[in-house]
């Protein structure tokens, strides 16, 4: 299994040994240019960054332009794996679909379709039909309940792909205990940022990542020793992944 790290900085990427796999979103690359080499590096796969939107209630986004902004980039730099503008709950299906269609006939790429619950059962099965490589929304406040309380179900549906020999993506999917159990091909993760979030240490344990309040280790969350522990959250992270990769 992949696991795709999120969220990562200049000054992490370039203190790197080796590659590993980052996932960048569209919105954030596009403004910070002396990255994008250094994250290309690496195994890479990029978001489209539609969700930063929906996430901040922003309105009268230009969708069209947004796509050929995204079209011109993934050209660019030869991007081989990205997901589509994910905005089914903005604009639709059928224009979502016409989006996607739009950036694969531009790019002559296959793009990384999002399934989401609301969605329903047979757009799954009719995108697992369609494409060689789809993701599962697990993020956000519908998409993240319904995951997190239907284990079976989800292992039931990427089950159901992985016969078809099709890949699935856990978008926003670190449930540690169930990544030994559900059959992904990838997932990302910003977990390692939660420092910042709820004062968390994190350590490798050889199979998986123990999170340790910062309160119980005797550190108080102050901008300094945040950046020291995401720093460590990072580092333990990579151990996993490339556990993950070899294991999972």
């Amino acid at each position: 299994m992949i696991v795709y790290l999120a969220g990562t900085n200049k000054k992490q990427i370039e203190s790197l040994q080796s590659p590993i796999s980052v996932l960048e979103s569209f919105a954030y690359m596009k403004k910070h240019n002396d990255t994008i080499d250094l994250l290309l590096a690496n195994n890479f796969i990029l978001d489209s960054g539609a969700f930063t939107f929906i996430g901040q209630n922003k309105k009268n986004v230009n969708w069209d332009q947004y796509t050929n902004e995204y079209i011109n980039f993934i050209n660019k730099h030869k991007i081989k794996k990205y997901f589509e503008l994910d905005i089914y709950s903005v604009i639709g299906i059928e224009k979502t679909e016409q989006l996607r269609n739009k950036i694969e006939k531009a790019t002559g790429v296959q793009s990384i379709p999002v399934w989401h619950i609301f969605l329903g059962i047979d757009y799954y099965k009719k995108l697992c039909e369609e494409y060689n490589y789809i993701a599962i929304g697990a993020s956000g406040r519908h998409d993240s309940k319904w995951t997190r309380t239907n284990p079976e179900k989800l292992n039931a549906l990427v089950c159901y792909a992985k016969n078809k020999n099709v890949k699935v993506h856990g978008l926003g999917y670190t449930c540690l205990k169930q990544l030994h159990i559900i059959p992904f091909h990838s997932v990302d993760s910003t977990t390692w940022l939660n420092a910042g979030k709820f004062g968390e240490y994190q350590k490798f344990t050889g199979s998986s990542i123990k999170k340790i309040q910062a309160g119980s280790i005797g550190m108080k969350t102050k901008k300094g020793i945040i950046d020291a522990m995401n720093e460590n959250n990072f580092n333990e992270w990579i151990k996993f992944q490339k556990y993950a990769e070899n294991n999972l």
